[in-house]
């Protein structure tokens, strides 16, 4: 089959060829499409009691400044004894795409998203990669968290891992997050605050227990 992308030389054509010249192809196949826009897109009560609840817990994305998905969340929580929970939360993508599914096994052919210099071809189709599935502030959300409670130390007091539902309150970029640490005030500073230094302290015990800096 033979497919016009433009005129050589030309940033379209070039980034298209990069995508083809690699055997991806940009669209998804119609029926591929067409089972993703009968996904339900609303979240019912059944599902939500069978997860753990932390919409009422304060949760962020922080991402750079030109991303275009939002996959991943973390949460943070004083606890009364001292010590913080903390919960990294991922987008429940198997909710939406069945195994053996037409969406399953597109996404097993792509195996990945391609991230080009100034466009993202998809895993999997709009609908679920920038909306169901991206952890968009001020939206329920459904994803699979690791939840944490740690010492002000960093020591893993418990763990637990299950499927939750999140309602992120703010998109940071990464610049966002920093200015607000190195001003030492602005929309959730405490929380940014201790969320460095917990990150700060658990290098330190990685690098002490062995752990190489590649970089």
């Amino acid at each position: 089959m033979l497919k016009y992308l433009g005129e050589t030389g030309t940033n379209e054509a070039e980034m298209q060829s990069i995508v083809y010249e690699a055997g991806f192809q940009y669209a998804f196949p119609k029926e591929v499409e067409n089972e993703a826009s009968k996904i339900k897109r609303e979240i019912s009560q059944g599902e939500i009691l069978k997860r753990r609840d932390f919409r009422k817990t304060t949760t962020f994305t922080i991402d750079p400044v030109d991303a275009k998905d939002f996959d991943d969340a973390i949460s943070l929580r004083n606890l009364t004894d001292g010590n913080f929970e903390v919960g990294v939360h991922i987008a429940d993508v198997s909710h939406f795409v069945k195994e053996d599914s037409l969406l399953d096994e597109e996404a097993l052919k792509r195996a990945t998203s391609i991230y080009l210099v100034d466009r993202t071809v998809p895993m999997l189709p709009e609908i679920l990669s920038n909306d169901l599935c991206s952890l968009k502030p001020n939206e329920d959300k459904l994803t699979f968290s690791a939840v944490f409670v740690l010492s002000p130390s960093g020591k893993i007091i418990s763990e637990w891992f299950g499927k939750t539902i999140i309602h992120s309150q703010k998109r940071f970029t990464y610049e966002e997050g920093q200015e607000i640490l190195n001003k030492k005030s602005g929309l959730y500073y405490s929380l940014l605050n201790i969320l460095n230094q917990l990150a700060y302290k658990l290098r330190d015990q990685k690098f002490a227990a062995g752990a190489i800096s590649f970089e």
